[in-house]
């Protein structure tokens, strides 16, 4: 009798399990519908909600970053011009200032932050894919703001990267007004937010499509070597991209006087890194899509881009040895 109540039991424990993993397996698939049918209800409605750039991190160190007062009176003057949509990217919403020469970068919190355990549960007990997913969001956080750091420390020339602010603030900034695709305007707290100032610049295939329209084959070279130039610079410095779609991106782009990186969100630092090693990468691997559109629209320019391409890998070439014969 025992043995026949012990089958029961585990026959009916067994039949309840089996209920609860179909009605978690249910209730996943649910939300997922949900969340689907949410985002796009609101990607229909607008591109772009304050909410969508207000921190709900906690301080954290790592991200900190030191800036003096003159700074910080410099932003709080720059942002009094309204600043209008100029673009979204995967990381951030981008206004471009009235005058045209910056832009303001704000990160997409609704992409970085944790989801909530208490409105996500079946999804972290019942999906492997959704945990990993969870850590993703958490890696992928610490590298855009640590990258962003790193870039405004360190490569603030080659960035063009004013100013950045990752931890939230008290009363530091003032407010800004941007202006959304649709033409809506809002008043943004930017102590609440996590964004950077960059440099406006221009793409490099538009700019040099205009310098050759204008007949200007020596600007547009001078160009070019303005990108080179970047690029060995950044690499001397021992800072590494990890996007290889560096020119179909636009990661790169011109100010006044040079070129700078745009994206700098997957920057990262390496010790010792090889110079000629990482410039044969850029030119046979990252930089390789110019040299084709160069190929195909400009053949003179194509001709110096490979003439320019061997004198840079050979000046980082070490020297030969020197024989020196001896003197009987």
């Amino acid at each position: 009798m025992r043995t026949l109540f012990s089958r029961r039991n585990a026959k009916r424990n067994g039949r309840i399990l089996l209920i609860l993993i179909f009605v978690g397996f249910v209730a996943v698939k649910l939300q997922r519908i949900d969340s689907n049918m949410h985002a796009i209800a609101k990607g229909s409605t607008r591109r772009f909600l304050p909410s969508h750039i207000v921190s709900q991190f906690e301080h954290n160190p790592q991200w900190e970053v030191t800036t003096s007062p003159e700074l910080v009176s410099f932003v709080n003057v720059i942002t009094q011009q309204p600043f209008r949509w100029l673009n979204k990217g995967l990381q951030a919403y981008a206004f471009e200032s009235q005058d045209g020469e910056y832009v303001l970068k704000f990160f997409q919190q609704q992409r970085l932050r944790d989801k909530p355990l208490h409105e996500n549960f079946f999804q972290y007990l019942f999906s492997q894919s959704f945990r990993d997913k969870t850590i993703l969001v958490k890696v992928h956080r610490d590298e855009i703001f640590v990258s962003s750091k790193l870039a405004f420390e360190e490569i603030a020339q080659e960035s063009g990267i004013l100013y950045v602010h990752l931890n939230k603030t008290d009363n530091l900034l003032r407010g800004v007004k941007i202006i959304d695709a649709t033409g809506q305007s809002y008043r943004i707290r930017p102590d609440d937010t996590s964004f950077l100032i960059q440099r406006k610049a221009h793409y490099i295939l538009p700019t040099i499509t205009a310098l050759m329209n204008n007949k200007d084959i020596r600007g547009a070279k001078m160009r070019l070597d303005q990108i080179f130039d970047l690029l060995v610079t950044l690499a001397k410095k021992g800072m590494v991209d990890g996007d290889n779609a560096l020119i179909r991106n636009n990661n790169i782009g011109f100010i006044r006087d040079r070129a700078i990186y745009i994206d700098t969100g997957h920057i990262v630092k390496q010790a010792d890194l090889n110079v000629k090693k990482q410039m044969e990468h850029e030119f046979h691997k990252r930089l390789e899509p110019l040299y084709e559109w160069l190929c195909f629209n400009y053949p003179e320019l194509a001709s110096y881009y490979d003439m320019r391409r061997q004198e840079i890998i050979a000046s980082l070439s070490p020297p030969a040895p020197m024989h020196i014969a001896l003197e009987q």
